[in-house]
């Protein structure tokens, strides 16, 4: 068997030996082999595309990594002085989103330090919000 292909003859015998009780024949055997591979690939790259090829999404760059955490970063940001404001309002203001948190967080301070005077600012908190914001 030198000079022979182990992959075509082991293909070779399976087709001329195939069990007709089991399957129809050998070509709907042959179509539900080829149609087994693929559904296993998902039709990826398998034919080809007109105009420009998608972007394979199975992989991410680095820099779309990067982009993401970023993003991630600064939405977390965020919520935290957007609850920071509601937790010092008493729960008593609605909070906007994104770039007015800030704004809406320190106006809710400052309303809930002029209303409440019992209270003297505690540095070490406003501290933490300068440093978050």
């Amino acid at each position: 068997m030198l000079g022979y292909n182990e992959q075509h003859c082991r293909i070779h015998k399976v087709l001329a030996e195939l069990n007709t009780e089991i399957h129809k024949s050998v070509n709907q055997f042959i179509v539900d082999a080829v149609d087994y591979y693929i559904r296993s690939l998902n039709d990826e790259s398998l034919v080809k595309e007109a105009g420009e090829p998608k972007k394979d999404a199975g992989y991410i760059s680095r820099e779309d990594l990067d982009s993401i955490r970023s993003e991630l970063k600064n939405e977390v940001k965020n919520e935290i002085i957007m609850l920071l404001g509601a937790a010092l309002g008493g729960g008593a203001a609605r909070v906007a989103e994104g770039s007015m948190g800030r704004m809406v967080m320190e106006t809710v301070a400052k309303e809930t330090a002029d209303e409440n005077t019992e209270e003297p600012e505690d540095p070490t908190m406003m501290e933490l919000v300068d440093n978050w914001g």
